[in-house]
């Protein structure tokens, strides 16, 4: 049996894989995801940030997902920030990325592309290029179909950061940067709207987050999506 810090990593592994194949046709290379707390930064991606020991040349690219920046959010906002930096891989492997950290048009195209929609703002209405860019979902699109997939498959996140034990002696200044940061995971998708699902039949419905809804069909609970 896998430890469950291995098990945590693994669940990151096979979301990739999964959007991978469904919103990149299979075309990225596989990457390292990490787990890695950095002030401000909800995930990165890094090209080329491994390479195999004895093996010349082969370099392996990383996605470091901040955990910090989840504390109680739904999964759906942690795989945002995965295909997020997906995005930047796709773009840093297969097109022409900018000056560091910046968004441009390219990857806006491609965000929207796979049902994620960029925003300076992270709401409807914000530029879509920058160099400090949040996303909101689509409300109908590949990114949130290919969660409703990834769920069914029963993959889901099981660790999340612990507020106990942290940080030994945390100042107030570090704890005001926690509390940016998560309202920076919070802002990548703060639509009036919320999207729940049936697993069952499909069938869709829009309403405030937190919600506990009921297919009328399936009597089954409806999931946010």
């Amino acid at each position: 049996m896998a430890s469950d810090h291995t098990a945590a990593y693994a669940v990151f592994q096979q979301a990739y894989d999964h959007f991978n194949k469904h919103l990149f046709e299979g075309a990225l290379p596989g990457v390292v995801i990490t787990l890695q707390r950095k002030s401000h930064t909800v995930g990165m991606y890094r090209r080329a940030s491994f390479e195999q020991r004895g093996v010349h040349g082969q370099r392996l690219d990383e996605i470091a997902i901040n955990p910090d920046a989840y504390v109680g959010l739904p999964d759906i906002e942690v795989w945002q920030a995965l295909v997020h930096e997906m995005c930047h891989q796709w773009q840093f492997r297969f097109g022409k990325p900018s000056r560091k950290s910046y968004h441009n048009r390219e990857w806006a195209r491609k965000m929207e592309a796979v049902g994620l929609i960029p925003s300076s703002t992270g709401e409807p209405g914000g530029a879509k290029v920058g160099q400090t860019m949040y996303d909101y979902v689509a409300d109908e699109g590949l990114f949130r179909e290919s969660v409703i997939g990834l769920r069914k498959l029963g993959v889901v996140l099981t660790i999340q950061s612990s507020d106990q034990g942290a940080q030994v002696a945390r100042t107030e200044t570090s704890k005001r940067r926690e509390l940016e940061l998560r309202e920076a995971g919070l802002r990548k998708n703060r639509s009036n709207r919320v999207k729940y699902s049936c697993l069952s039949c499909g069938m869709n419905a829009w309403g405030k987050p937190e919600l506990n809804l009921v297919c009328g069909d399936c009597s089954q609970p409806l999931v946010a999506v």
